[in-house]
């Protein structure tokens, strides 16, 4: 191979690849532009009945609305008639209600 078709390959290449970078780079600026608003938040919640049998629940908020509850497969408890929530009614009570 030539010395000049050596440097026009070199050549092609490094354009390639300069526009390569240029592309990540602006896709990459472009990227952390966006703003998130998002007020959508995940956590779980022992939600218990009358009979002091609990079960934990994941729950999914936007903000103070519940969007869904969905039951945690094994994670209950059974405690005796006699067991009182150490939480406070506003805990026991309240969903979504994020400070």
């Amino acid at each position: 191979m030539k010395q000049k078709e050596l440097i026009t390959i070199i050549a092609g290449l490094l354009i390639v690849l300069s526009g390569l970078l240029i592309f990540l780079v602006i896709a990459i600026l472009d990227n952390n532009q966006e703003t998130t608003t998002s007020t959508e938040y995940t956590y779980t919640k022992a939600i218990c009945t009358e009979d002091n049998f609990c079960q934990d629940y994941v729950i999914i908020c936007d903000g103070q609305e519940m969007l869904d509850k969905t039951p945690i497969d094994g994670a209950t408890a059974q405690f005796p008639k006699t067991w009182n929530d150490p939480r406070s009614l506003e805990a026991i009570n309240s969903f979504c209600l994020r400070n």
